[in-house]
């Protein structure tokens, strides 16, 4: 099967390197499928696994926790502080990936920590509120909370470039970074999203061909049963084809400059080339980095996996350099 961007066969490699380290971690690990057990259950099994990998996390030099009220629903947020003086640069909204169901601070510590370092910004981790419990459209209810309660602290504070703030978020975290990103822009508060960092994000329907066809079976991770699943619980009250839910079928014009970072071995994968695509059409400045040989959520091994870290790394160089261009 062709690559259509490529015009080459779809990689099949993984990475040797993350290879080796994700079969130690299977050894020491439960054996227990977290992607066919209730959400719950899922939900503890991907924070016990996430724990295993941060033995050698990046120190901080503070970590907060805070909440805001959401429809009566309560939303941890999370600080990391990387340096003393990280307050005078422009703050991170950070999303978590996990299908709309799972995920959560604890299993993004490793993504929140090394964006911290990289940028030396202070990066704000949201636990928004999860389906099936929670379906569409609480989580972007959330979100938006969350973003407007960061915003009024910078307002409030003696910080250089109030009043705006950098998106990011991977997987369903990086969905929900475009969405709110193109919510603001049709209410004309679009200047208040600085830039956005989209790492490996879901951005249309499952498809039948393409990168779904080529990695859809989970050899690598992420499987597109899983991802149907995901949907489903998410999508309980959400038309199917509602840019709320699926943004690439929205209006991406005017949009804040994009940083987009796609994994070869990824169901997901076209999603991300195409929303590259379609953001420099419509004119959006929109940076493309292919990671090869890596599967969906391998920033989480960024600890043990220079790769990783490199991703993040190079990420945080292109809002630190588009920042620094706006004075903020």
């Amino acid at each position: 099967m062709l690559n259509a961007w490529t015009g080459q066969p779809y990689a099949q490699r993984l990475d040797p390197e993350l290879a080796r380290l994700l079969e130690r971690q299977k050894a020491d690990g439960p054996k227990a499928d977290r992607y066919a057990v209730p959400f719950p259950e899922s939900r503890r099994l991907l924070e016990e696994e996430r724990k295993r990998t941060h033995l050698n996390r990046v120190p901080m030099h503070r970590i907060e926790d805070e909440e805001v009220t959401v429809n009566e629903r309560l939303v941890h947020m999370r600080w990391y502080h990387a340096s003393q003086g990280d307050a005078r640069r422009t703050p991170i909204v950070y999303l978590h990936g996990g299908g709309w169901c799972v995920g959560s601070n604890v299993t993004h510590d490793t993504v929140l920590r090394h964006l911290a370092r990289a940028t030396q910004a202070p990066v704000c981790g949201v636990e928004y509120s999860l389906a099936p419990e929670y379906p569409f459209p609480a989580a972007s209810e959330d979100v938006s909370a969350a973003v407007d309660h960061v915003l009024r602290q910078r307002m409030g504070s003696a910080a250089r470039a109030p009043g705006q703030v950098i998106l990011a978020g991977d997987s369903a975290g990086a969905n929900l970074a475009l969405v709110e990103a193109m919510r603001r822009r049709d209410q004309g508060q679009v200047s208040d999203i600085a830039a956005l960092l989209l790492y490996y994000g879901c951005y249309a329907p499952c498809r039948d061909d393409g990168s779904f066809a080529a990695y859809g079976d989970g050899r690598f991770g992420l499987s597109r049963q899983a991802q149907e699943r995901y949907l489903g619980a998410y999508l309980q009250v959400a038309p199917p084809h509602d840019w709320q839910v699926f943004p690439l079928g929205g209006n991406l014009c005017s949009l804040p400059p994009a940083y987009i970072l796609s994994a070869e071995l990824d169901p997901l994968y076209d999603d991300s080339i195409e929303l590259h695509q379609a953001l420099l059409e419509s004119g959006v400045p929109s940076h493309l980095s292919v990671a090869k040989a890596m599967p969906h959520g391998f920033l989480n091994q960024a600890n043990d996996l220079p790769a990783a870290a490199g991703e993040i790394d190079r990420s945080a160089a292109f809002v630190n350099e588009l920042v620094a261009q706006g004075g903020g």
